[in-house]
């Protein structure tokens, strides 16, 4: 499973509703912030529109010439470099009038001139300075009836407005900030509020497989009540189920124990013979005891790997003498594993047997330390098996072997056992030649 896949439920939303709300407060910042310029470039072209007006009302025309005096009232217009000036062409770029204000600065004619009777509010660059211009095209009527065309051009440095954008940009990502912040928390608690069902229901499974509990709460908001109705039942059904393996196994081994015991009981001294009819008793309490207890596997004892392994050897080299197995064992004496020993017989017996029939002669039994685990190598010289056989060898009914009669079992048996201990299984390619079962159970 990718690392995606892992991801809480909890973490996939947090980051879905922040994203969610970065992008819509980033959309709404941006709008506001059109807004607020758009709002400060209308006012400012009103703005110079009264001043047009002011100057307009300030003209006086003599000898074909504006004279303004004293009439002009706005002191940025007579203030050096006050970032607002003002001039006044004729229609062939005359130039009649120009404010005291822009005497040292060349201001541009802008790119485009308004129609009679209308104004014109655009951009320009002054002095490598960004401006507003507003143009007004006028026809002036003298005192002798002539008509004369004006053109008023007046510039304001935009400046200011652009100090005002940027403190309100500042206060408008400051502010946003802190929305997002307190949104991400409230967010943060309604999921945590709303998931703690599926968070109860996650510790509910967990007693459940630990065994603490036999079903689920029926307590659970109406969105779960169906899984939490579908999984008892379930429960049920697999519990009654087990009960009749249980039940099935337990008449089984009673069965057999009467007849095993009339053997212990006979006359036979032959010591293979004492040593398999030992060996059935042992695997018939065994699953006796496994057919009616929970299941729940103590870790706390420990086996000696060596003798165990020994033993088994011994036996199978009986009952294959005729291969005359050659046993290649390499194990510490001291080396030891955390697993029930009949546990141990039953898992550690059918690969060892498994790799008898499958061997020319030559059996190798290793063991190594990785980490928390102790991996354990079974290995053969056989023909070995195609890697697409060995992904179903532990699956029930499917026989990696054409070597004698089965059930196919055996490998089935041997994953129950070591997927009761959290351990693993793997087979590949042997060095010597046939296949290598590697067992890994935790220490």
């Amino acid at each position: 499973m990718s690392a995606q896949g892992n991801q809480s439920i909890t973490r996939r939303l947090i980051i879905a509703s922040l994203s969610l709300m970065a992008l819509l407060l980033g959309a709404t910042g941006i709008a506001i912030d059109r807004a607020h310029k758009a709002s400060l470039i209308s006012a400012e072209q009103e703005q110079l529109r009264l001043q047009f007006f002011g100057l307009l009302g300030a003209i006086e025309w003599q000898d074909d010439a504006i004279d303004m005096g004293d009439r002009l009232k706005e002191p940025r217009f007579w203030q050096f470099r006050s970032g607002l000036y003002a001039q006044v062409r004729l229609r062939d770029g005359t130039l009649l009038w120009r404010s005291v204000s822009s005497e040292t600065i060349p201001l541009p004619p802008p790119e485009s001139t308004p129609r009679s009777g209308q104004e014109l509010f655009s951009e320009i660059y002054v002095d490598k300075e960004p401006f507003f211009v507003f143009q007004y095209h006028a026809i002036w009527e003298t005192e002798d009836e002539r008509e004369v065309t004006l053109l008023f051009s007046l510039y304001s440095s935009q400046a200011v407005l652009l100090n005002e954008l940027k403190k309100f940009q500042n206060q408008l990502t400051l502010w946003l900030g802190l929305v997002l912040t307190i949104s991400l928390i409230v967010t943060a608690l309604i999921l945590y509020w709303g998931l703690r069902p599926l968070r109860d229901l996650a510790i509910d499974l967990k007693l459940l497989e630990q065994g603490n509990t036999g079903k689920l709460d029926l307590n659970y908001p109406r969105e779960l009540q169906g899984i939490t109705h579908n999984l008892n039942q379930l429960l049920d059904k697999e519990k009654k189920q087990r009960e009749r393996y249980r039940n099935t196994l337990a008449d089984l081994a009673h069965s057999l124990k009467t007849p095993l015991a009339i053997l212990k009981g006979g006359d036979t001294k032959d010591a293979v013979t004492i040593e398999q009819i030992n060996r059935m008793d042992n695997i018939i309490n065994y699953q006796l005891k496994r057919a009616v207890s929970s299941g729940q596997q103590n870790l706390s004892g420990r086996i000696q790997l060596q003798p165990l392994i020994t033993r088994l050897n011994n036996t199978l080299t009986k009952v294959y003498r005729d291969k005359a197995l050659n046993f290649q064992l390499s194990l510490d004496a001291e080396q030891t594993v955390a697993i029930d020993e009949q546990d141990a017989m039953e898992l550690f017996g059918n690969l060892l047997d498994n790799a008898c029939k499958a061997c020319r002669k030559t059996i190798a039994i290793h063991c190594k330390i990785n980490g928390d685990q102790t991996v354990i190598y079974i290995d053969d010289d056989g023909p070995g098996i195609s890697a697409e056989s060995r992904e179903n060898l532990l699956e029930r009914g499917i026989r990696g072997d054409q070597y004698g009669q089965g059930q196919g079992l055996g490998l089935a048996i041997v994953g129950d056992i070591i997927d009761s201990y959290q351990g693993a299984i793997s087979f590949k390619d042997s060095s010597l030649g046939g296949v290598c079962a590697e067992i890994s159970l935790p220490r």
